[in-house]
């Protein structure tokens, strides 16, 4: 028979699950990577993020100037601009707006070790000039009251113009948005796996422990027991976190031996055919 809402909604769920626990292991070896390779990868990534949400936003502004433009009295639509256009432009524009946000803002906190206001700002204003540059550069119209410019030096100054726009409202949202949590979003990248941990086990309060004993990320693979008690933390807390560590080492070392095997897979596969 059908199968039941019910049965599909614990389906969804279950590939919602899957797709969660494969974006984890993901990530999870892409910060085990070189800085090159890791921005290079999230660049790649975000670009195909922003080229999929843009060809699909295109797509639907296509559907809605088709229903207007059937309307007795057809509303005004926006006739050019960077997020506006047909699915393939759009898909462009998105694309290099996310890569250049996702990798430059990487690249800027793996330089200054710090995840905050100013290096999220400093992604959003290349962002905004490589955006610029490519709407200018582009067959794209203008949006209304816009002149595009003609000459290099006008390229630049728009570039310019819109990157700062961009990452002067990105940095006011940043703050309006610590004002009324209470929150500072400042991260240090060097203890970003090491906070993260200490938050799973409900240790947060043995953060300055760590600091106080320069315990950062890439000491957690060596934490021994001696270590922990050499920065004072209790036995309790030391046996969660070396149990963390432990079980952190094998799912690594799990996920390391499938992606192995799924290397080997094709070999062996050509090898078979070869033969026959």
């Amino acid at each position: 028979g059908r199968p039941t809402p019910r049965a599909w909604l614990d389906t969804m769920g279950d590939v919602l699950k899957a797709f969660e626990d494969k974006k984890l292991d993901f990530d999870n070896w892409l910060k085990t990577q070189p800085p090159a390779i890791e921005i290079g990868i999230t660049t790649a990534t975000n670009a195909l993020q922003g080229g999929v949400l843009g060809f699909t936003l295109g797509m639907v502004n296509g559907n809605l100037e088709k229903q207007a433009a059937s309307m007795p009295n057809k509303p005004p639509t926006m006739a050019g601009g960077s997020f506006s256009g047909p699915p393939k432009v759009l898909a462009l524009n998105l694309a290099v707006f996310s890569a250049v946000q996702g990798g430059l803002t990487l690249a800027v906190k793996k330089y200054r070790g710090k995840d905050d206001i100013t290096t999220n700002m400093i992604g959003m204003l290349g962002a905004g000039a490589a955006l610029s540059l490519t709407t200018n550069l582009g067959d794209q119209p203008a949006a209304p009251g816009q002149v595009k410019p003609t000459t290099p030096i006008g390229y630049a100054i728009d570039a310019v113009r819109t990157g700062v726009l961009f990452a002067t409202l990105n940095g006011a949202f940043m703050k309006i948005g610590q004002y009324f949590t209470g929150k500072n979003t400042v991260q240090d990248v060097y203890y970003y796996h090491t906070v993260g941990m200490l938050t799973a086990l409900g240790l947060e309060k043995y953060e300055k422990n760590f600091r106080r004993g320069l315990l950062m990320d890439d000491c957690l693979a060596l934490l021994s027991d001696s270590a922990l008690k050499e920065v004072k933390i209790p036995a309790g807390p030391r046996l969660k976190i070396l149990n963390y560590v432990v079980a952190s080492k094998a799912h690594m070392a799990a996920f390391s031996a499938q992606q192995q095997q799924l290397q080997v897979a094709p070999v062996k596969e050509e090898g078979g055919l070869a033969q026959v």
